[in-house]
């Protein structure tokens, strides 16, 4: 189970993540990203991981597009910090594709 809360101000949008980032709950998460994407691109947008207990693969796809498109991410933890920085690296090699998976 995922919760996804979305708070806009004047400066930032931000989504607050909670729970598992994994599928089934990708769909969501991307329409999400969309609908607050296109509602105000001028503005920052920030992901806030703090509460994310796991993420599988294609929740580590959504992130890196998410990335490739400009996202900031929050995130405590070591190992989550890790993944925030392969995150940005594949964003920059745009590895997955837009449905949330590794292209073959």
């Amino acid at each position: 189970m995922l919760k996804i809360t979305r708070i806009d101000t004047d400066a930032e949008q931000r989504l607050i993540l909670e729970g598992r980032l994994a599928n089934p709950c990708i769909a969501d998460l991307s329409s999400h990203w969309t609908e607050t994407r296109h509602a105000h691109p001028e503005r920052d947008f920030v992901v806030d991981l703090t509460g994310v207990v796991r993420i599988d693969n294609a929740g580590e796809c959504a992130l890196a597009l998410m990335k490739a498109e400009g996202a900031r991410f929050l995130a405590s933890g070591i190992r989550m910090k890790h993944l925030i920085h392969d995150l940005e690296i594949r964003a920059q090699g745009n590895r997955c594709a837009v449905n949330g998976t590794h292209p073959t």
